[in-house]
């Protein structure tokens, strides 16, 4: 018998266990982090609350036990070795105070009104694997208010650098959430999907989906004979398969859920607590980004001690003990400095988006919104698209009228531009109601160059409907 060995290489791709740490972190909401911390402190014996900190000058007589001292001491002992290969820019010496809310009331999200995004993001974790999860995140974020896909595929596959046919396959499995019909790329999709899963659940009507298919520009024709000799059925079978239509499938899927712009809590138990807060000082904006209880975290200084002793040699103390020590330090000090990332990176980002929304801040109109994508945010800062989405993933801003919105009300690049069409036609003659091209003219007026089909669209995905139906 003839044994054969082959030597082959093979290359595979992982992410830094580090990485994914920073990443989960960086996602969490202030709630979600605060428990975080909890759970954290609970198994590592190494991280510590420090209770106060003492002014320090650097010139303790027992830097070791210092907390302040004991972090610097650290960060040097690392700029000696050379930088860590985590992208993370290191800042432990500035540990991380979490302010109380006394009137917080922690059970409050449970009867948050959700929006589509937040509704999508929870199915979505368990639909795709984790390195195609941001593409499905930023595909979420793109959707509009109706549900459907705000911008071409190739346009958001530009905008990512990845293929087309990536951003088509996360979409495909976009589409099979809840509800359905969301994911869309336009109205006839949107009703495709829907027909699908009623079929699939053994409600469907194969002579709706025919007409939907083949022949969706005559559904609002009602032209029976013509489509019952085009399907090879009946007129009054035609008949049905419209009204199945009409009253079955919806062409406003995301209708049941809040839009991410509207916040407007009902009772005190739907509050959201915001993970961002803006202030309106006498120099300008101020950033305080939020994260849980009052913390402010270090390294137990006997911890600190033993790994001080076990980094110089010194010190006879068992492997196992070694490795004990070692382990729980450095992912106390990883800890800290992924949450001290994560309060650096959401306060660029908000300093971006004050730069960006100065009207909106000062009036607290949305007519004032200006178009803002979270990629020209990466752009001005340097950073990741993906790391932006993250970053403002399911998080609430309060602005300085004490208002709290989502993030996702500062990227929704149409969002002053439906806000006008409805000023526009709130003030409009019952009697004689402006047409789409006046609508797009008088856009054009205020510096808003649209086309007549633009204003269709977000008339139609804002439910107003057209002239001659607004005419009384």
């Amino acid at each position: 018998m003839l044994i054969r060995q082959d030597q082959r290489q093979t290359v595979t791709q992982r992410i830094d266990p580090k990485l994914i740490m920073a990443n989960a972190i960086l996602q969490q909401t202030s709630l979600e982090l605060a428990q975080h911390i909890e759970a954290e402190l609970l198994e590592n014996p190494a991280l510590d609350i420090v209770e106060e900190v003492p002014a320090c000058n650097g010139d303790c007589l027992d830097p070791a036990n210092c907390p302040c001292c004991s972090q610097r001491l650290a960060l040097a002992s690392r700029e000696k070795e050379g930088p860590e290969p985590l992208d993370l820019e290191p800042d432990l010496y500035v540990e991380t105070v979490y302010e109380a809310d006394d009137d917080y009331d922690p059970l409050g999200n449970v009867e948050a009104e959700l929006t589509l995004q937040e509704h999508l993001r929870n199915q979505l974790r368990a639909s795709l694997p984790d390195e195609d999860y941001w593409i499905g995140d930023y595909l979420i974020s793109s959707l509009n208010e109706s549900g459907r896909l705000a911008a071409p595929v190739e346009d958001i596959a530009a905008e990512l650098g990845i293929p087309q046919e990536d951003v088509t396959r996360v979409l495909k499995v976009i589409q099979t959430l809840d509800p359905p019909g969301v994911g869309a790329r336009d109205l006839q999709e949107c009703l495709l999907i829907q027909l699908q899963y009623l079929r699939e659940d053994g409600r469907g009507d194969p002579v709706a989906e025919g007409i939907v298919r083949h022949h969706f520009g005559e559904i609002t024709k009602r032209r029976y004979t013509k489509l019952a000799r085009a399907l090879g059925t009946t007129p009054e079978r035609v008949r049905r398969a419209l009204s199945f239509i009409a009253t079955q499938l919806n062409p406003f899927p995301a209708s049941q859920f809040r839009p991410p712009w509207v916040y407007k809590p009902t009772n005190s138990r739907s509050a959201v607590r915001p993970d961002v807060v803006i202030r309106r000082t006498e120099f300008g904006y101020e950033v305080d980004v939020q994260g849980g209880e009052s913390f402010l975290l270090g390294v137990n200084p006997n911890y600190r001690e033993l790994y001080n002793t076990i980094r110089r040699g010194n010190g006879h103390l068992p492997e196992q003990e070694r490795k004990h020590v070692t382990e729980y330090v450095e992912r106390a000090e990883l800890f800290i400095r992924n949450i001290n990332q994560r309060r650096k990176t959401l306060r660029l980002i908000t300093q971006s988006i004050i730069e960006a929304q100065q009207g909106f801040l000062e009036t607290g109109s949305r007519r004032y919104l200006r178009p803002l994508t979270r990629t020209r945010i990466a752009q001005m800062r340097g950073l990741h698209e993906s790391t932006v989405s993250r970053a403002t993933a399911n998080k609430y801003v309060q602005l300085p009228n004490q208002e709290v919105v989502p993030f996702d009300i500062f990227f929704n690049p149409s969002l002053s531009v439906k806000v006008a069409i409805e000023e526009i036609i709130s003030r409009e003659d019952p009697a004689r109601p402006l047409s789409d091209q006046q609508i797009a003219e008088m856009l054009r007026e205020k510096g808003i160059t649209v086309a007549r089909r633009t204003v269709v669209k977000y008339r139609e995905a804002q439910k107003l409907l057209s002239s001659t139906r607004r005419r009384r």
